[in-house]
C-alpha cells in the first residue's frame, strides 16, 4: 500500500488540489497495482463533497511508511517510477502531474467518472441552475491569495474576462463563482454596465441568497480560505473559539465548552443545518459550475475540475499561469505577460489541448515595482 501525506497551507490545499490528490493516487494505484490510502484527518474538502470514493483511510503509525518525496515539477511517469510499496508521497500534484502520461487517456476518464457529488449537493445545483433558460456562463475570478504579489501566480485582469467572454455566445447568463467578491466588483466595468447578466454565488445551500450571521460568514471565510482549518468545520470552530477564549492556557474542556456556545447561541440555524449535513460552500460552487455550458477559467484547478467534471461546450483559459516565486526580493523581475507564450499549455497540455479548450492572454493589471 502507498501513502498520501496532504499538505496544509494558507492556499492551493482545498478542494481542487484534493481532487489532483485522487485523480493522481487512483492513477497511481491502477498502473502500479497498489492500494491507496490517506489518514483519517486527511482530504475532507474531498470526502465531504463526492460519494462512493475509491480510498483507504488508515491509522497505522506513519513509521509504517517510509517517506517518498517528488518534486512539484516531476512530470506524472517520475513520479510513477519513484513508486514503491510502503511508502509515503510528500509533493504537491500539480496539472503537471496528477495526469498520467502518455496514451492514457482512458484512464483519466475512468478515474474522473468516480468522482460523484453527493445527491444532496446535485439537488441544490440543479434547482438554482434551472432557474436560468437556456445556456449559462461560468466565471471563475480568483482573488484573494493570489492578489498577493508572493504568491507567485499571475492575476487575471477585467481585460482577460473582456476577452474571454467575446468568444462565446452574447449575452446568456454569466454565474461568477469568486473568492474576493468586493474587489471583483470594484474592477469590473463589464459588470458595471451590464448587471442583469451576472450573478454571483454566494452560498447555494441557502438558495444563494448570504444568510444573516456574523459567526457563520466568519467561519465560512476561516474554512473557504485557511489550509489551517483542514477545510473543515470542526477545525474552522476550534479555532474561533480559541480566538474568544482570554489569552493564557485553555483547556480541552473550555474549548469545547465555547464550540458549543457558538454553536447553540451565535449560529443561524441554516447555518447549523450546513454543520450537522457536512456541506460546505466548496462543494456546491464546484457542483453547479459543472453544469454550466460553458466556463472561463482562472489560472486554477478549481475552475479547471468546473471544466473536466462537466461537459462544457468551450473552456476558455488564460495562457499564463505562473509567474514563479522569486528567491532573492532584492533581484525581483516581474512579468506581467509572457508574450503570448501559452505556458498553461506547456504545463497541461494532455488537458487543453483538445478542441473545446480556447487560450486567451491574461496580461497581469497590477503595477510593480522592478527592484535590482
Amino acid at each position: 500500500m502507498i501513502k498520501y501525506h496532504q499538505e496544509l497551507n494558507n492556499s492551493g490545499t482545498g478542494l481542487a488540489y484534493q481532487i489532483s490528490v485522487y485523480v493522481m493516487m487512483r492513477s497511481l494505484a491502477e498502473r502500479t497495482g497498489f492500494d491507496w490510502a490517506v489518514d483519517a484527518t486527511d482530504l475532507k474538502a474531498l470526502r465531504n463533497t463526492f460519494v462512493d470514493l475509491n480510498l483507504n483511510i488508515v491509522t497505522e503509525d506513519p513509521t509504517d511508511y517510509q517517506s517518498l518525496t517528488f518534486d512539484d515539477e516531476l512530470g506524472f511517469a517520475g513520479i510513477e517510477a519513484l513508486v514503491e510499496d510502503a511508502k509515503k508521497l510528500y509533493g504537491y500534484p500539480t496539472v503537471q502531474n496528477f495526469v498520467a502520461s502518455g496514451d492514457d487517456g482512458d484512464l483519466f476518464l475512468k478515474v474522473k467518472k468516480e468522482l460523484k457529488f453527493r445527491q444532496d449537493i446535485v439537488d441544490k445545483c440543479k434547482a438554482f441552475r434551472d432557474q436560468f433558460d437556456g445556456e449559462v456562463i461560468a466565471m471563475h475570478v480568483r482573488r484573494g491569495d493570489f492578489s498577493n504579489i508572493t504568491s507567485g501566480m499571475f492575476l487575471c485582469g477585467a481585460d482577460y474576462y473582456e476577452n474571454a467572454l467575446a468568444q462565446l455566445p452574447d449575452g446568456i447568463p454569466v454565474l461568477i463563482f469568486t473568492n474576493d467578491k468586493d474587489s471583483v466588483i470594484a474592477d469590473s466595468e463589464l459588470i458595471a454596465n451590464n448587471p442583469e447578466r451576472f450573478t454571483f454565488i454566494t452560498d447555494l445551500f441557502n438558495g444563494n441568497e448570504l444568510i444573516n450571521c456574523d459567526a457563520g460568514q466568519e467561519l465560512d471565510k476561516l474554512i473557504d480560505i485557511s489550509g489551517q482549518c483542514k477545510f473543515d468545520y470542526k477545525t474552522g470552530l476550534a479555532m474561533m473559539a480559541n480566538n474568544n477564549l482570554p489569552d493564557g492556557s485553555i483547556s480541552h474542556q473550555q474549548l469545547i465548552a465555547e464550540m458549543a456556545r457558538i454553536v447553540q447561541e451565535d449560529l443561524h440555524p441554516t447555518y447549523k443545518d450546513k454543520l450537522k449535513t457536512h456541506s460546505y460552500n466548496y462543494s456546491y460552487d464546484l457542483c453547479l459550475m459543472t453544469m454550466c455550458d460553458y466556463v472561463i477559467m482562472a489560472n486554477s484547478t478549481f475552475s479547471m475540475w468546473g471544466a473536466e467534471l462537466g461537459s462544457p461546450k468551450k473552456v476558455i483559459y488564460p495562457m499564463y499561469w505562473m509567474q514563479g516565486h522569486p528567491e532573492d526580493v532584492d533581484t525581483i523581475s516581474i512579468k506581467t505577460d509572457l508574450g503570448g507564450h501559452n505556458q498553461t499549455k506547456d504545463l497541461a497540455t494532455q488537458l487543453v489541448e483538445r478542441d473545446h479548450y480556447i487560450a486567451v492572454e491574461n496580461p497581469d493589471p497590477r503595477s510593480f515595482t522592478i527592484l535590482k
